[in-house]
């Protein structure tokens, strides 16, 4: 029976290493692969670099750093225990060497997750006309599709840029590195007024609607009846292509470093989120939100839209006996199963494919008549927990695989697993009839120092939009819960997620998308939407009130003071509530505070 390997690469990662010295194999992981052997086309050469993230031990940064460089790396992303670099290939197997090493990750994409909304729902109004609070002297950052730096609610009175930074990072398909671009004010105002162009602000809309929610001025509309949480605020746009983690890294740190530089707080909203990891605060990007954090800097993230699509699985080892986690496969281009096992516990695991046959986890890429697979099993050497990192290509949407894990000695015996795909539209059932126990909240919405937002109700119908039923300040329905793997008490707060109106990107996918017809305001300016995605920049833009007026507070001082301010109801209960967290935003309450 295969028992875990030792080595400081993620699952995903490993697969790189694994195939370098493969004929016929590129070196990149197979999900990346999974598109390419769909369509039979011809394999790519192997790159000069590979991306990665490498997790240092805190003060061995700099030694870490000159290893890479010395072979011929090159660093994208510097700051306390995570470096972003580019490798090249043959590196990779080597990195056990490299100076303060805890574990290195392959990147990892993520999915992307007003005027009611300001009323009796949140109190934001009413505490407005008693804090007069703008958001001004605050940046305000977004890592996400982008931001529309046309739109007039990111404009000025006089027509200028209220974005100090608009930043690009893109990884073109098929790419194992990024390109990155920065444009400042001057060169936004610069294509406001005909001068060189800069790329498009956001493609998708996701992005644009986001950034509306928190501090969009609502200049469009009938005196800004759509306006935002923190009209006022200075921003920061940065337009990740695909949403990788790297990039999100990447984001983080401009902005906290703009921040710096001119000697202002600074809030960062993240409506994105996945499940490939240890959902434990222990990932590359948990770590940087961790060490970033601090007075001034706070960071906000979505709790997830997965909150009854069946993409967790928890089970109980027991002494002699097997626990099967069936995996379905419901998309043909890739489905991924991560499964945690804690350290201390005894056990052998095998993978079954759908017609039976028996495969050890070895790490190879494996042919069979159900698909392909690759199966890591490994002992992680930052949390020294046990975990099987199982990707799926090219299998029958339908079938179901199984991994059998049977358990020699049981020490905790507490195993979950979490499933998806790199499609959200098929990224749900992977494990049929789990029972809807929570732990679907997402990383990195798991880390302890962010603020993690779940979505309420705050309007249950809208004209000419369908409510399906949903009941003033319920759940929504979508919401992630909690708790985190290790039990720790996320989300921290509900806001308004659903029937949302905010601002709408030009030539954007949510602007023709014919389906979102009905969404779109007639102006053309606004559209309505629905996501955890919404819930969190209703809470960043909170939080930049908070800040003009507490330009130090951390992250610490905004959780107590939401445990201490947040609406509690029949809904909610009394205390911590898996999707509710400590309860609704009630805005006058927390600006009403006294600590």
């Amino acid at each position: 029976m295969a028992k875990p390997t030792r080595g400081v690469c993620d699952g995903a990662l490993k697969s790189l290493v694994l195939k370098q010295d493969t004929p016929g194999i590129p070196p990149v992981p197979l999900r990346s692969l999974a598109p390419r052997m769909a369509a039979a086309a011809p394999l790519p050469p192997t790159p000069e670099r590979i991306a990665a993230k490498v997790i240092v031990g805190l003060g061995r940064e700099a030694e870490a750093s000159s290893w890479i460089e010395d072979r011929g790396g090159r660093l994208v992303s510097t700051g306390e225990k995570v470096l972003v670099a580019e490798l090249p290939p043959e590196t990779l197997a080597q990195l056990d060497e490299c100076p303060g090493i805890r574990r290195a990750e392959a990147s990892r994409t993520l999915l992307p997750r007003l005027d009611d909304a300001r009323g009796p729902a949140t109190n934001y109004d009413a505490a407005i006309g008693v804090h007069p609070l703008s958001g001004e002297g605050v940046i305000l950052g977004i890592v996400d599709t982008g931001v529309d730096w046309s739109h007039p609610d990111f404009r000025n009175d006089d027509g200028t840029s209220r974005l100090e930074l608009f930043a690009f990072a893109d990884r073109p398909n098929g790419a194992q590195v990024s390109t990155f671009q920065e444009f400042n004010a001057a060169a936004i105002n610069t294509a406001l007024n005909g001068g060189a162009a800069i790329p498009q602000g956001d493609p998708e809309g996701h992005g644009t609607h986001c950034c509306s929610i928190a501090a969009g001025n609502g200049r469009a509309f009938n005196g800004g009846q759509f306006h935002g949480l923190a009209p006022r605020a200075a921003l920061v746009a940065v337009r990740s292509e695909p949403l990788l983690d790297d990039h999100i890294i990447w984001g983080i740190r401009k902005t906290f470093e703009l921040a710096r530089q001119s000697n202002r707080p600074a809030v960062v909203t993240l409506s994105l989120g996945g499940h490939l990891g240890p959902h434990d605060g222990t990932s590359a990007v948990e770590n940087v939100i961790a060490r970033e954090s601090g007075p001034g800097r706070i960071v906000v993230v979505a709790a997830g839209n997965e909150g009854n699509d069946e993409i967790h699985f928890r089970g109980e080892l027991q002494a002699g006996g097997d626990l099967v986690i069936p995996v379905r496969i419901t998309d043909s281009e890739l489905v991924f199963a991560d499964v945690w096992v804690p350290r201390g516990d005894d056990v052998d695991v095998t993978i079954e494919t759908p017609a039976g046959a028996v495969h050890q986890p070895t790490g190879a890429t494996v042919t069979t008549g159900s698909g392909l697979f690759e199966a890591h099993w490994q002992e992680d050497p930052v949390n020294l927990d046990q975990n099987l990192t199982f990707f799926v290509a090219q299998g029958t949407p339908g079938q179901t695989w199984r991994i059998r894990i049977h358990a020699n000695a049981v020490l905790h015996g507490d195993v979950h697993a979490w499933g998806g795909t790199v499609n959200a539209n098929t990224s749900f059932g992977i494990f049929p009839g789990a029972p809807d126990d929570g732990f679907s909240i997402g990383m990195p919405a798991t880390e302890e120092r962010c603020l993690a937002v779940g979505s309420f109700v705050s309007r249950a119908t809208q004209t000419g939009i369908p409510g399906n039923g949903l009941v003033f300040g319920q759940l929504s329905p979508f919401s992630s819960r909690g708790p985190t793997r290790y039990g720790g008490l996320k989300p921290d707060v509900a806001a308004p997620g659903q029937l949302i109106t905010a601002a709408l990107a030009s030539s954007s996918q949510f602007a023709t998308a014919p389906n979102l017809a009905a969404r779109r305001h007639a102006s053309g300016k606004y559209i309505t939407i629905q996501g955890t995605s919404m819930a969190t920049p209703f809470i960043a833009g909170v939080v930049a009130l908070m800040l003009q007026r507490e330009p130090n507070l951390t992250p610490e001082e905004v959780q107590q003071r939401l445990r201490v301010t947040s609406r509690r109801d029949a809904q909610t209960g009394r205390v911590w509530h898996p999707g509710f967290g400590f309860g609704k935003i009630d805005v006058q309450a927390l600006l009403d505070y006294q600590g």
